[in-house]
């Protein structure tokens, strides 16, 4: 029976999933047996277990710049700290804590009426990052922020768990792939031995990036199919891991 599962490859579609999921390619079963001339190492079955999970963003990161100018360094940083103090103070009327401000940039240059002259005078910059999990009070902060001074601002919206549900993603990809190669084997009367080896690839671009992409939709132009998939602060962005498992094979039952 077992040379009969020389070469013998299945086919198979196994996706795991937590919410709307697209369909993937096929993924494959291949069994090889001792005498073939394929690089799959012999008396080895690889399983691909697939998961993919639809995430959203759950917090904002409002990013604020303030500036202040001095004939000396000590005054362009006293006018500034004056201006970060005023910003700060606003925010925690806001609801924010010391844990939701953070100082992400500091600097100050001479300024210059002539280049490479005496300094005419000093420019100081600080940029604060102001975190919120309520998407509301966005607007609230933009102008709490534009009456402290602040000559520029921008959001960001990201996810604060994401490296929870990368896991949770695994451990789905993972028990698919047990699964199909319990399935399997108990189908073709064969028994499995240890894992060999263990792969995985990953897909979006939540895998790397820390913040979801910015975009605006045209409701006109997208089907509602499309623009179903879309909450407050960003499309929902797919974490999705493929995981290859290699089996020994044991003998048949």
């Amino acid at each position: 029976m077992m040379k009969q599962l020389a070469g013998l490859v299945l086919t198979s579609a196994l996706v795991s999933s937590l919410g709307a999921c697209s369909e993937r390619t096929p993924q494959v079963i291949a069994l090889q047996q001792p005498g073939t001339n394929t690089p799959q190492p012999p008396g080895v079955m690889t399983v691909t277990g697939s998961a993919t999970l639809e995430v959203s963003p759950d917090c904002a990161d409002l990013t604020m710049t303030l500036a202040a100018d001095g004939a000396r360094p000590a005054v362009a940083a006293a006018a500034l700290a004056k201006k970060q103090q005023t910003l700060i103070d606003a925010m925690k009327t806001l609801g924010l804590g010391a844990s939701d401000l953070k100082i992400s940039y500091l600097n100050l240059n001479p300024t210059y009426r002539i280049y490479g002259s005496t300094p005419s005078g000093y420019h100081a910059e600080v940029v604060i990052t102001a975190t919120t999990k309520q998407f509301d009070q966005i607007a609230s902060m933009m102008e709490s922020g534009a009456n402290a001074g602040v000559i520029s601002m921008s959001t960001q919206f990201r996810r604060s768990d994401l490296p929870e549900l990368k896991k949770k993603v695994r451990e789905m990809a993972l028990k698919a792939a047990k699964e199909k190669a319990q399935s399997t084997a108990g189908a073709l009367g064969i028994s499995l031995g240890r894992v060999t080896t263990v792969a995985e690839a990953a897909g979006g671009m939540m895998w790397q990036a820390r913040y979801f992409p910015n975009f605006v939709v045209n409701e006109a132009a997208q089907a509602p199919a499309v623009t179903q998939n879309v909450s407050l602060g960003g499309a929902l962005q797919p974490l999705t891991l493929d995981v290859t498992v290699g089996y020994e094979l044991g003998k048949s039952a």
